[in-house]
């Protein structure tokens, strides 16, 4: 009891701080959530160096971080459903031939570049730069790495900016969370070469599968018209459930060893849309609403855990080739599959910058592979500032293209036609 009594007072704490932080991150042209995230990095740095680590002890206990971490996680799986629900294409919109495009464009590169990378450390073999895992562990912890883009941090960014239900919001979502599953499914692969033991990633390959069917199963039931006049009957109820079924799949998806923002996205996507005012559109914005106030407190208590041993190993040039790659690898790669889709030129800028974001996804794989021992603590530095720079320059660079190549809000006549010759 006590301790659910300090984790929220903490909890509004804080919410409280990160209103200011998001200001100062506006104030800086930068993202709201960014400053959420940086709150979350440096407050437990700055308590240490200001009272020392007996203080953080005492305001920050590990089951006081533990229960905001779930509360957080909580408002990410109800922010994440609305958010999955606006994900998908609108009818006419992209065909699967030009969807697989865009996922190539996004993915493949970016695991490219994670191989080339461990290539790189691996040839140079210095004192300390990589992990005492075996060598087929790094090349697939650096491909996750590289490929990933964070969901909640660029679903937040398309939020803040407005640009949730454009062409580049929806597709880029979309294409996040399948780019999420699969680079989630390689980092167990790497766990489970850096243990000895395969089980984990054929438990994930079965999560990702089953999950899918449920949705389509899930989304069968509500579309049923006995579905709808009960959700009008009874929205708060309505808005409950769902709220209830998001947090379980997310909770239920990440103990499987995946990610709980695959749970939560996939019940989105199940939900059939019925307008703007419809009864299921209207228990989905409830949710969302909901977890758009407690999602500051993922962002930030993820920031609490992250920390590095030091810069052991960490090397100059390792991380100039790391930011050149994974820029090059996820903006160019995204771009470059959104023009071989047919989008506008403006269009597939924005896509390719947002498909280079990759925020605090990014750093729990990072963190994970740091624990197994693949990465040692200086190319976990490297990757970390990777993150981060590549997080941080989303917002300037969507401003560029925005004035470079401003929104027209429609898909060219040649995406259609591509779309009617699938469908023939």
């Amino acid at each position: 009891m006590v301790v659910a009594l300090h984790a929220m007072v903490v909890l509004a704490v804080v919410l409280l701080a990160a209103r200011p932080a998001r200001r100062a991150a506006t104030l800086v042209r930068q993202p709201p959530v960014i400053g959420e995230i940086a709150l979350g990095l440096v407050v437990v740095p700055v308590l240490t160096t200001a009272a020392g680590p007996g203080l953080v002890e005492t305001a920050l206990p590990s089951g006081v971080t533990g229960h905001l971490h779930t509360i957080g996680l909580a408002g990410l799986a109800l922010y994440l459903t609305g958010v999955g629900h606006s994900a998908r294409p609108r009818r006419g919109e992209l065909s699967p031939r030009s969807y697989g495009r865009l996922l190539a464009g996004s993915l493949l590169p970016g695991l490219i570049a994670g191989a080339l990378v461990s290539v790189w450390v691996v040839w140079r073999d210095a004192p300390g730069e990589r992990g005492t895992a075996p060598t087929a562990a790094l090349v697939l912890l650096l491909a996750a790495a590289f490929a990933v883009t964070a969901v909640p941090v660029l679903a937040r960014i398309l939020t803040d900016r407005g640009i949730a239900d454009t062409t580049e919001g929806r597709l880029s979502l979309l294409v996040a969370v399948s780019i999420d599953a699969l680079t989630w499914l390689i980092l167990t692969c790497a766990l489970a070469a850096a243990a000895g033991s395969g089980r984990q990633a054929v438990r994930c390959a079965a999560v990702i599968i089953v999950g899918a069917a449920v949705a389509v199963a899930l989304r069968r039931l509500l579309g049923r018209k006995a579905v709808g006049r009960l959700c009008s009957r009874w929205p708060a109820a309505a808005a409950a459930t769902l709220g209830a079924v998001a947090i379980a799949a997310a909770l239920a998806t990440e103990r499987a060893g995946l990610t709980a923002i695959f749970g939560a996205v996939l019940v989105g996507l199940a939900v059939p849309r019925d307008g703007e005012q419809g009864p299921r559109t209207q228990a989905v914005r409830s949710v969302e609403r909901c977890g758009l106030l407690l999602v500051p407190a993922f962002f930030v208590t993820v920031g609490f855990r992250t920390a590095t041993d030091g810069p052991d190993g960490f090397s100059w040039a390792t991380l100039a080739l790391v930011l050149l790659l994974a820029t090059v690898a996820k903006l160019g790669g995204g771009y470059a599959g959104a023009r071989a889709a047919r989008l506008p030129t403006g269009t597939a800028l924005r896509f390719g910058v947002l498909m280079n974001t990759r925020g605090l996804t990014e750093i729990a794989v990072l963190q994970a592979g740091l624990s197994a021992g693949i990465l040692s603590s200086g190319l976990f530095l490297a990757m970390l500032l990777m993150a981060l720079v590549t997080t941080a320059a989303t917002g300037p660079l969507l401003s560029f293209a925005d004035h470079r190549f401003p929104a027209t809000g429609a898909l060219p006549r040649s995406a259609s036609e591509e779309l009617s010759h699938d469908k023939a």
